[in-house]
């Protein structure tokens, strides 16, 4: 046994001397220049990979920040559409009211008024006959006109209006 071991480590040391022997031995100052360019090209792929981060850091906070103002937008669009649904439901309300209105003051016709007149006698048939009835003048129940365009009186409002407009330039509107 203690023979065959030295029969191992014998061949374990002709095997190294036989790799040695023929692995070419190259000059150090060839490995060091290949190391130091080695170096080089590491630095240049670390800093270009610190741009990239960097980079992508700022492209995240910005889109974070147009998340924020995105949905800031879509906030006040919401209101907007609130706010116009309930404008859109007071006009609406403005309308039936003025109709009911237009109807409530709506004149009656002038024959339904006159009684009914007698058959006209010979002695009536010769008088004149009086003037055509002028139509009555409309008194003070006459409808009003048309109220003028909307206009913002809160600051609300305003903004909204602002936002539309906004909106609008926006589209090209």
């Amino acid at each position: 046994m203690a023979q065959g071991r030295q029969q191992n480590n014998g061949s374990r040391q002709r095997c190294a001397q036989s790799a040695a022997a023929k692995a070419p031995a190259e000059p150090p100052k060839a490995v060091c220049a290949q190391l130091e360019q080695m170096n080089r090209k590491l630095a240049a792929a670390s800093a270009e990979i610190l741009r990239y981060q960097t980079r992508l850091f700022a492209c995240e906070r910005q889109m974070a920040a147009l998340r924020q103002e995105n949905a800031q937008l879509e906030a006040a669009c919401e209101q907007a559409r609130q706010e116009a649904e309930c404008a859109s439901a007071h006009a609406e309300q403005l309308r039936q009211e003025l109709a009911r209105h237009a109807e409530a003051v709506r004149p009656v016709p002038v024959a339904a008024h006159t009684p009914p007149q007698p058959e006209p006698s010979a002695a009536q048939s010769q008088r004149p006959e009086p003037e055509a009835e002028q139509p009555p003048q409309p008194g003070p129940e006459a409808p009003q006109p048309a109220q003028p365009d909307w206009k913002p009186q809160t600051r609300l409002e305003h903004l909204s209006v602002e936002l539309m407009n906004w909106f609008d330039d926006m589209m090209g509107a």
